[in-house]
């Protein structure tokens, strides 16, 4: 890439990337991220309507709190089971809407752990007590 291909405007997200120079050769200069300044505000709107469509489904009893953050983290149940160490199927019985209650307060907060999130806003999240 030449070097006016890569130049970006961005303080807050520095990045270093090698360019071909006019005569042939590389260097490395120090830019904003192009992605970062083209694309972050499109990236937090959709993240702001997943966190809407997610809390509206288990409002619906759709999914509890731990699919919530299952889904809004991108982890798959196997991941997930492998990071919480427990087996898939007891993780899926932690997904049902009606197996929230049935976690116990040792597993949410390793749940809370995996999530990095208090175990309160796991059980405030689930209950709707949500700005």
């Amino acid at each position: 890439m030449k070097e006016k291909d890569v130049l970006a405007e961005f303080p807050e997200q520095q990045v270093i990337v090698y360019i071909e120079k006019e005569d042939g050769t590389y260097d490395a200069i120090q830019t904003g991220s192009f992605i970062s300044a083209n694309y972050i505000d499109d990236f937090f709107l959709k993240r702001k309507n997943l966190e809407k469509a997610l809390q509206e489904k288990i409002e619906k009893r759709e999914i509890n709190a731990i699919g919530y953050y299952m889904i809004y983290e991108d982890l798959t149940i196997s991941e997930l089971a492998a990071r919480m160490g427990l087996m898939k199927w007891t993780v899926r019985k932690h997904l049902r809407p009606d197996g929230f209650g049935k976690i116990s307060e040792a597993a949410l907060k390793k749940y809370s752990m995996v999530f990095n999130v208090a175990s309160e806003e796991i059980v405030s999240r689930q209950s709707g007590n949500r700005k």
